[in-house]
């Protein structure tokens, strides 16, 4: 593991991995009670590109050129838990999960454009780190990028996520981070 001090957000473009392997170690905080989760399967696989695909718009290019069957077997996947948030009925947000064995890796997280800024992003990964207990994992892991939104790496270490890898970014993608 890589010492807090010892990662520099200042040092251009990277990739960081991080992990928490106890429960113990997590630090959550709750969403407001007006937020509900709820998990998509491969029939709600429109539902579950629009979400991918809106939270991750200049942060991340996965899964753009995924046909819908794709999507319906990735989500039907016993291995796959998408969780969509929403708030008063409104989509906020989402995080996948998928299991392998006692591993479970963050695929994918964040929050809608209309709904960042809002306090929200602690309260989403501790429901999808809770979840990823809940399926079993021992260790839950996951990697970011300087590509991904500005609060990403503190929002993974405000929760108890620790660095495990970090090496510099070999392609960013053009005006990632911005926001």
């Amino acid at each position: 593991m890589i010492p807090p001090d010892r990662v520099e957000a200042s040092v251009g473009h990277r990739s960081t991995w991080l992990e928490l392997c106890r429960p113990e170690d997590f630090r959550p905080v709750e969403l407001p009670s007006a937020v509900a989760l709820g998990r998509l399967r491969g029939a709600a696989l429109e539902r579950a590109r629009r979400l991918w695909t809106e939270v991750g718009r200049g942060f991340w290019s996965e899964r753009v050129e995924w046909p819908a069957a794709r999507w319906r077997s990735h989500l039907d996947a016993a291995s796959t838990w998408f969780g969509a948030a929403t708030a008063d009925g409104a989509e906020i947000g989402f995080f996948e999960l998928v299991c392998d064995g006692g591993e479970v890796k963050l695929e994918g997280f964040g929050l809608l454009p209309g709904w960042r800024g809002r306090g929200l992003g602690g309260g989403l990964l501790s429901a999808a780190t809770r979840q990823a207990f809940a399926l079993g994992a021992r260790r839950i892991w996951l990697h970011t990028a300087t590509d991904d939104h500005p609060h990403a790496l503190p929002n993974y270490r405000a929760r108890g996520y620790r660095v495990f890898r970090e090496e510099a970014l070999a392609h960013p993608l053009p005006g990632a981070g911005e926001t």
